[in-house]
């Protein structure tokens, strides 16, 4: 059982400005070496096993643009999702518990951007994958 951090990046005004997060979102996580994969991309694939705890967060390239992830939809039988706020702040993030393997499951991510709270998910296809996914990729490139 780990904890996984997942960090969003987002540029604000383009994203508002293009309707897309299409190639300004850059997702990243910490278990690089235990499979996942696309990094600092919107396809981000987390490596994840049952019993560990992900965690994810979004930071604006702008200091002065409003952005939060208003959803994050996973089916709860797989991974249990819930929102979570800092104490004593209103600034939130996401915290989930995988249940069960997930094989390669797409989960949808919805954005509150700038300061007329728009909801953007276009361009976002991140995932979530099971580490056993990336371990036979490599052995059967090994192999080649």
């Amino acid at each position: 059982m780990k904890t996984i951090n997942v960090r969003m990046v987002v540029n604000v005004a383009a994203a508002l400005e293009a309707d897309t997060l299409a190639g300004l979102l850059y997702m990243i996580d910490d278990n690089r070496l235990g499979g996942s994969r696309n990094q600092a991309t919107a396809e981000l694939a987390t490596a994840v096993a049952p019993g560990d705890r992900i965690i994810w967060t979004i930071l604006p390239i702008e200091c002065e643009t409003h952005a939060a992830v208003r959803a994050l939809e996973l089916p709860a039988e797989i991974c249990e999702v819930r929102r979570e706020t800092y104490r004593e702040s209103d600034v939130t993030y996401w915290v989930g518990s995988v249940k069960q393997p997930v094989g390669d499951l797409p989960y949808r991510l919805t954005l509150e951007l700038g300061s007329r709270t728009r909801t953007l998910d276009k361009g976002a296809n991140p995932r979530l994958i099971d580490p056993a996914l990336e371990d036979s990729a490599l052995s059967t490139r090994a192999r080649s």
